[in-house]
């Protein structure tokens, strides 16, 4: 790993102006990710994990504190994917990856091979002609995470990307996530309110407060990947960061 993080954070505080002036959301959230890493952030609904994944893509600065990307500013430096998949409908699977590839510049028939091995290599062959909704939500999520995968950036936001999905869809995507990151290799920040999906995929989990947040908790995952859903070690630290999230919320009872 390179001795320059992937991303660091440094008492970064971050809100919104209002009407009736500031609204804090984040209070001095520090933290940092190396290179390769990929971490989870969970916390309690609202508390502001879209509002740090915004000023980590460099679209919300802050307004105090600092935030580095590979030792720099985070701008054009990110691959941020929002919540939902926020495909383009006038254009087919295969459009929407080589979308990401565009950007950066690629010449097309290097991108229409890159972008047709992925497919073919994670599940989607056959459907590169299909437009979004032809797809099933499952595969609007493939074709969105690899269109952030295939972007020519070595960090990827990830806003609860599984987050519309049945069980056993975000089950299977889990595990189809985790075989994309194992051969692309990127450093991602993963936000879920998913505490297995965290412990599943994650080298380490934070755990943020209630808003204004703060980061309260961190957890490393030591397992060896892929992990099994029934270990009792994943029930065992899961049952620690729901006692973490109690805490953030102000709630005694612990579950």
């Amino acid at each position: 790993m390179s001795s320059i993080p992937a991303l660091a954070l440094q008492g970064v505080t971050a809100g919104y102006m209002t009407p009736r002036g500031k609204f804090l959301v984040l209070d001095g959230v520090s933290f940092t990710v190396q290179n390769g890493e990929w971490i989870s952030v969970v916390g309690p609904s609202g508390c502001g994990k879209t509002t740090l994944l915004r000023v980590c893509a460099g679209l919300l600065p802050p307004w105090s504190g600092t935030v580095q990307v590979f030792g720099s500013s985070p701008r054009g430096k990110t691959s941020y994917m929002p919540q939902g998949d926020s495909l383009l409908p006038w254009r087919t699977a295969l459009g929407n990856i080589l979308a990401a590839l565009e950007v950066d510049g690629r010449p097309r028939p290097e991108a229409v091979s890159k972008a047709r091995d992925c497919l073919a290599q994670f599940g989607l062959g056959g459907f590169e002609k299909s437009y979004p909704f032809e797809l099933s939500g499952g595969m609007r999520q493939r074709v969105a995470l690899l269109r952030a995968f295939l972007a020519q950036r070595e960090l990827l936001l990830l806003d609860e990307p599984l987050g519309a999905l049945d069980a056993l869809t975000r089950a299977e995507l889990q595990d189809w996530l985790f075989s994309v990151w194992q051969s692309l290799r990127k450093t991602v920040v993963l936000v879920t309110h998913d505490v297995e999906e965290a412990l599943l995929l994650s080298d380490r989990v934070l755990v943020l407060s209630a808003r204004p947040a703060k980061v309260i908790a961190e957890f490393s995952v030591s397992s060896p990947r892929p992990r099994v859903r029934t270990d009792p070690w994943i029930q065992g630290l899961r049952e620690e960061i729901m006692r973490s999230l109690q805490k953030a919320k102000g709630y005694e009872k612990v579950f």
